[in-house]
């Protein structure tokens, strides 16, 4: 088989699908009962660390599906109602209730369901992300995003996106690495 160079969506998905594939995996790998588990009023849990980078994905995707897609398509927290099936109140989980601008309080009073639906429901928005970026033409990643308050491009604001996956990501290594000190102490 001949090698040949990827594209720069090719490489941008790529790099999304890693990101992801280890997000998922971190969250998959805490045991059920430690996964609501906070470290404290800034470190917030597995559970909204997953979340909230599952609900800016889909807040994104949302954006370029409405944008470049022939058939866009609401955010999946939105098809699925979930702030309705996990009760919570839309409006109150911050900026587009993706957990931004939540104060601490707020946010450690939030409760998730179960573990596999938090997981289940970022499965969803994290596909929904990498099938917007394969909608984005190479020849348009170059291009200012449209109404982007700081002219930021659409690659500009992918590698944002990427960079906010990978931010927790570690954030929810480090609750792990406290989750396992905790239990050793106890």
């Amino acid at each position: 088989m001949a090698a040949y160079p990827r594209s720069l969506g090719e490489t941008l998905l790529r790099f999304y699908k890693l990101a992801h594939e280890r997000l998922l995996k971190a969250a998959e790998d805490v045991p059920s009962e430690e996964f609501a588990w906070s470290a404290g009023p800034s470190l917030h849990s597995v559970a909204w660390q997953l979340w909230h980078a599952a609900r800016w994905d889909d807040v994104f995707a949302s954006y370029f599906h409405r944008a470049l897609a022939k058939d866009p398509r609401a955010q999946v927290w939105e098809r699925e109602s979930l702030a309705d099936r996990w009760s919570l109140a839309s409006g109150s989980m911050g900026r587009r209730d993706t957990g931004t601008e939540m104060s601490d309080e707020a946010a450690e009073e939030l409760r998730f369901p179960a573990q596999e639906e938090v997981l289940g429901y970022a499965r969803l928005a994290f596909a929904y992300v990498e099938e917007a970026i394969t909608l984005i033409p190479d020849d348009e990643l170059l291009t200012l995003a449209k109404d982007d308050p700081d002219g930021d491009t659409k690659l500009d604001n992918v590698l944002i996106y990427l960079e906010h996956l990978s931010r927790h990501l570690g954030m929810i290594e480090s609750i792990r690495g406290l989750q396992k000190t905790n239990s050793k102490v106890e």
